[in-house]
């Protein structure tokens, strides 16, 4: 007997996130952005962040500069994937996300997406 499995007819669930943003004529409007669930993608982002932490400690200021600078990119680079894994599959750049977003705006959103992720993984269904 064969079995199958049709993806197409899974339930979604989905995380919006709306951002102030403006037109290319400059016109104000919200964008809205509905982000899915983590995929393989973005746990390899957060596992190269983690292993930038895992590192040895720099021994002079500019090499510590050096690995918060890189930390801090790939944090934007993350937030980007993140968000590009959305309904209209718009591709987001880390550059937008650093033109849209403070870093208090990311700690804020990488909770929420977090707790996102982790209310969908406990669902069962």
């Amino acid at each position: 007997m064969a079995y199958k499995i049709n993806f197409q007819k899974a339930k979604r669930n989905f995380m919006t996130v709306t951002f102030e943003d403006e037109r290319e004529d400059g016109t104000p409007y919200e964008k809205v952005i509905c982000v899915g669930m983590p995929k393989k993608r973005v746990f390899v982002f957060f596992l190269d962040i983690s292993e930038m932490t895992a590192d040895e400690e720099p021994q002079t200021r500019a090499e510590k500069n050096q690995i918060n600078r890189l930390k801090i990119n790939a944090l934007y680079d993350t937030v980007a994937e993140i968000l590009s894994n959305n309904l209209n599959r718009e591709k987001i750049t880390a550059e937008w996300v650093g033109d849209m977003m403070t870093t208090d705006e990311l700690k804020e959103f990488m909770q929420e997406y977090a707790k996102f992720a982790r209310g969908e993984a406990a669902n069962p269904n």
